[in-house]
Formats: C-alpha cells, sequence, structure tokens
C-alpha cells in the first residue's frame, strides 16, 4: 500500500482482492450514533493525522485501520515540494487539530551510528517540533520498542536515564565524522547491544522530558509479525527479526540457530499492535485533559506485551511448521533445525551446516558456470544470527499496568474492533496462514502452483529422513566397532 501522495482522503482499503479472506468494514455511523460521547471512533472522527515512517510495515497497518475503520479527515506521509505549494505552505495547512505517530525509525541493529542518531533521535526531535506548533493537537504518540531499555532484566513502564545524556550524544555525533564516532561507538552504548536500541532509548527520553506540555505519549511494542486477522491474515511486507530467521528455515538455507528455546520470544500480530496503538493516542488525549484540571502531566509509556500466552522461540520454530502446507517456491532442504544454547554448540554446528553447504553449493554453480552467492550469503546470514542471539538468550520481565488499563478503559461496543489483548490470540490458528502469508504477499508468489512446490517439499522430506537414518546407521555401526573392538581388546587381556 505504498502512497503516491503525501495526502490521502478518507476511502475503505483492503490490501487483498480475495472476498475469502476479507474482513467486513464496520458501519463507521452507526457506531458514532449509537454511542455517543467519549468514544476512539469520535476522537478520530474528522482528524487530521500524521504519520511519518508511513511506507513501512506498522506504517501502512496504521494507514489501512485508520481509513477502513474511522472517518479521518486526512492523513498526511511527509512534506515534501509538490506542484505549486512548497513545503511550509503545506505545514501551516497541517496545523490544524491532529494526531501525530513517530513510527519512523532505522531498525537495523547494524546501522552505522551516525545514521542511527540522525533517524532515531534527530528525526525524533524535528517531528517533536511540528507537533509542538500544532493548533489543538490532540495527541503525539511516539513509537519506541520493548527493548529501548534491555540492558535490564526487568522493565517497568518507565524512562530509565543514561549516563551519557542524549544532548551529550547528539553534540559528539555533530563534532566527529562518521568514521571517528564509529571508533567511539563502544564508550556510548551504554550497555546497550545495537545502535538501534540505544538510539531509541535516547529518543524516549528526550520525548519525555521535552513533550510534558503536550498530549504525548511513548508506545513501546515487542518483536512485530505478520497479521492474524486484518485487513487479511497472514499479511506482511517485509522479514526482519524472527520473519528472517523463519524465511530461512523454511528455505532450507539454515539448519542451527543461536538461542535458549525455553526463553520467551515476545511476539505480537502487527494488527493487534496497531489497536493498541490507535487505543493509545485516544488515551493520552483523555490524560492529558485530566491533568489540566488534577495535576501536572505525566508522559504516559505503554508497555505492549502480555506474559499470558507468551511464545517461547522453541514453540515459535515449532508452530512455523503448521503453514508448510504451502511451501515457498524452489526451497533448497527439509524444515529442520537445532537451536543451539551457546557458542560451543552453535559455531561447530553453524561450520557444518552453513559454511560446509555455502561452499559447497558454490562449487557446484561454478562447474555450471553460474556466480557464486551461497558462500557470502552465507556469511551475511551468520552475522545476522550472531547479531539476533542477544534477543533469543536472555530472559526479560516487563510490567504492563498502562496496557491493561488501557484494554479495561476500552468502550465495550468497539473491542470488536479494537482487539489488542494478546490472550485472545490463537497461536494454532495463526501459525496456519504464516508461512502462506510469506509466501503470498512478501514472495509474491503464484498461489495456483502450491500442488508443484508441495510435490518439490515432499521430495526434500523424504531425502531428508533419508539421510538422517543413513547418517544414524552409519553412526550406530561405528560405534558397534569401536565397542566391539574395545571389548575384543579386554578379553585378549586375560589370556
Amino acid at each position: 500500500m505504498n502512497a503516491s501522495s503525501d495526502e490521502i482522503v478518507h476511502e475503505n482499503i483492503i490490501l487483498d482482492d480475495d472476498p475469502s479472506t476479507m474482513i467486513p468494514n464496520p458501519d463507521n455511523e452507526n457506531i458514532e450514533s449509537q454511542f455517543p460521547g467519549d468514544t476512539i471512533s469520535n476522537f478520530y472522527r474528522n482528524s487530521v493525522v500524521l504519520i511519518t515512517g508511513g511506507t513501512g510495515f506498522l506504517g501502512k497497518v496504521l494507514i489501512e485501520k485508520l481509513l477502513r475503520v474511522f472517518d479521518v479527515k486526512k492523513i498526511y506521509l511527509l512534506i515534501r515540494h509538490k506542484n505549486n505549494m512548497n513545503a511550509n505552505d503545506r505545514l501551516q495547512a497541517l496545523l490544524n487539530e491532529s494526531i501525530v505517530f513517530n513510527i519512523v525509525a532505522s531498525v537495523k541493529f547494524n546501522e552505522k551510528l551516525k545514521s542511527a542518531i540522525d533517524i532515531n533521535i534527530l528525526g525524533t526531535q524535528k517531528v517533536m517540533e511540528i507537533a509542538k506548533d500544532i493548533q489543538n493537537l490532540k495527541a503525539f504518540l511516539h513509537i519506541s520498542t520493548l527493548y529501548s531499555n534491555c540492558n535490564r532484566q526487568h522493565i517497568d513502564e518507565k524512562v530509565y536515564e543514561m549516563e551519557i545524556g542524549y544532548e551529550k550524544i547528539i553534540q559528539i555525533s555533530r563534532i566527529l565524522n562518521p568514521a571517528d564516532l564509529e571508533k567511539v561507538k563502544h564508550c556510548l552504548l551504554d550497555g546497550m547491544p545495537n545502535t538501534y536500541t540505544m538510539t531509541k532509548r535516547c529518543a524516549e527520553i528526550m520525548v519525555f522530558n521535552r513533550a510534558k506540555s503536550m498530549p504525548s505519549g511513548i508506545f513501546r511494542p515487542p518483536i512485530v509479525i505478520s497479521t492474524y486477522k486484518e485487513p487479511v491474515r497472514g499479511w506482511t511486507d517485509n522479514v526482519y527479526g524472527p520473519s528472517g530467521v523463519c524465511l530461512w528455515a523454511v528455505k532450507g538455507l539454515i539448519h542451527v540457530i543461536w538461542g535458549d528455546k525455553h526463553r520467551n520470544a515476545n511476539m505480537v500480530p502487527v494488527d493487534y499492535c496497531i489497536n493498541a496503538m490507535v487505543c493509545a493516542a485516544w488515551d493520552v488525549n483523555r490524560r492529558f485533559k485530566e491533568a489540566l484540571d488534577n495535576g501536572p502531566f505525566q508522559v504516559p509509556i505503554y508497555n505492549y506485551l502480555y506474559s499470558d500466552n507468551n511464545l517461547t522461540w522453541g514453540k515459535y520454530m515449532k508452530n512455523v511448521r503448521r503453514g508448510l502446507h504451502q511451501p515457498l517456491e524452489k526451497s533448497l532442504w527439509y524444515y529442520s533445525y537445532i537451536i543451539a544454547k551457546n557458542s560451543y554448540t552453535f559455531k561447530p554446528l553453524s561450520f557444518l551446516f552453513h559454511t560446509v553447504p555455502g561452499y559447497f553449493l558454490d562449487g557446484l554453480a561454478f562447474l555450471a558456470g553460474k556466480p557464486r552467492i551461497y558462500t557470502s550469503a552465507y556469511q551475511k546470514i551468520v552475522r545476522n544470527l550472531h547479531s539476533f542471539s542477544y534477543f533469543g538468550l536472555i530472559h526479560w520481565t516487563f510490567s504492563n499496568s498502562n496496557i491493561q488499563l488501557l484494554h479495561r478503559k476500552l468502550p465495550n461496543h468497539e473491542r470488536n474492533i479494537l482487539e489488542f489483548d494478546l490472550r485472545t490470540v490463537n497461536w494454532t490458528d495463526y501459525f496456519y496462514n504464516y508461512v502462506p502469508g510469506i509466501k503470498k504477499y512478501y514472495y509474491k508468489e503464484d498461489m495456483t502452483k502450491v500442488i508443484k512446490w508441495r510435490q518439490h517439499y515432499l521430495r526434500l522430506k523424504i531425502l531428508h529422513y533419508a539421510v538422517k537414518i543413513i547418517f544414524w546407521v552409519l553412526l550406530v555401526i561405528k560405534g558397534y566397532q569401536l565397542s566391539h573392538r574395545k571389548l575384543f581388546k579386554q578379553i585378549a587381556k586375560h589370556f
């Protein structure tokens, strides 16, 4: 749903043309006429919404939800020179009653520090300055991450200060060139595993300290994966994080993952995440109005996660199998994996199952006169598995009082269209559409050729188990030979 314009006028848009997978459009007028007053529908009615990061994964689903469910007046995605109206004129047109969702971010774990600061910190600062100039601002919701304080074991719904303030980090980034900034990066990370989490933490602190004069809030989503129900089941447009690991494993590219199968995966379907964001913006506005009468406004923070019904990494990888009734095209091997808990196990197994096959496949490509791509591809995959291991090995606990309170505040008649309680997710049902969603919406594969690729995958499955049987038979034979030889030597000693 890539927008060609930065202004979108309300219309009901669905991201799929298959009627069997549609979610019925609610009747907005009926909802608002039957339940007048302080409802979420009335909050968004005739509102102008500014979204940064509107072409990203969260942004697309948010735009679709707002257009399909709410009677918003306009949605602004970006500001740029267009026709005879420059950016300043367009900005002045925007400065009316508005709701701002600040989603834009660099989500690369290994992003250069200079770029991460420019996008995640300075970008947020600029959007916040725009929000402060908006007349009758309804809500400014900054989208952070549940891992913005991942150097702590337990994370409350509050901001944790850093030893080096975000102002100092911005100042250093302006003094040093990008290359020199990388050299001192380890001194600035403040115990964080990468530039993404560190700069998101800085942005949180900045919003919390500087946005108290306006209705603002900080929303922390965990790992966001494809849709559960809306607008269609299994929709996604990216394969970052666990979706990437799933993709590589389903394709037969990887067979060893560095993590702990008993650790919580902390995942949420993107449609549930968007519902929570939409409700959080409404709640921010309510809290700000209440503070005008009852005391100083405290920027609320929403840790969006429920400990109940939380998947572990082991269950996640196991449940992926439920979607293999529609396998991906041109898979190299059958879906099989080992979750290695430590580097002593991961590294030798990764060499055996990743590095060696990479050289072998490149050797075949060389003989066939084709480009050798597998060795470099596996090197990149292994680097990503190393980065990902941090989030697969550590156990965190989170408080979510504001999220639970928000759900209790939801008007009863709007819960069906804005459900975000993860305890209502049926993961068995969800994963039935997980791989097919990647196949259809990310890869855009021909769904009419499913039978062909099922047959291909069945052959890979037979080959996989044949290799396993041969391996174990040879191992047993070798073990028998060694034990028999040892026994023979022990008997010979007595004669």
